[in-house]
Formats: structure tokens, sequence, C-alpha cells
């Protein structure tokens, strides 16, 4: 599963950043997957999953921090 994190900039196409592989996501129904992008700055952020994958994605919990 690919995981891209986006920066909002307003009036121009948002700003995306490394696409990060989670593949321990299908080991197990237990696996767990970590990503990490470097500090990007203030902003608004938002991140899409499977970005380009096509692929239908269920989960069952999803924590973010920064």
């Amino acid at each position: 599963m690919n995981v891209t994190l986006y920066k909002v900039v307003n009036n121009l196409p948002d700003t995306d950043y490394t696409r990060a592989a989670f593949t321990q996501c299908f080991a197990s129904s237990s696996s767990t997957s970590t990503g990490n992008w470097s500090d990007h700055g203030a902003g608004d952020y938002y991140f899409v999953v499977n970005d380009g994958g096509g692929a239908s994605v269920s989960v069952k919990s999803l924590t973010v921090t920064y």
C-alpha cells in the first residue's frame, strides 16, 4: 500500500512529498506498518492512501502524529 503526503498550497497545485510504501499491512490481520516524513514546516496537510494504485483499502485503526 502506498501513502503520499500532500501540503495544501492556496491557489496553486498542492505540493506532494515522497510516497511511502507500507509493506507489513498485509502480513497478517494484526500487522502494523509505520511511515515517516521529514518536517516540511507549518501548514495544512493531508495524505492519499494507495495514490494511483486503484485498490480498495480497509484498516482497523489509523494513528497520525506530528
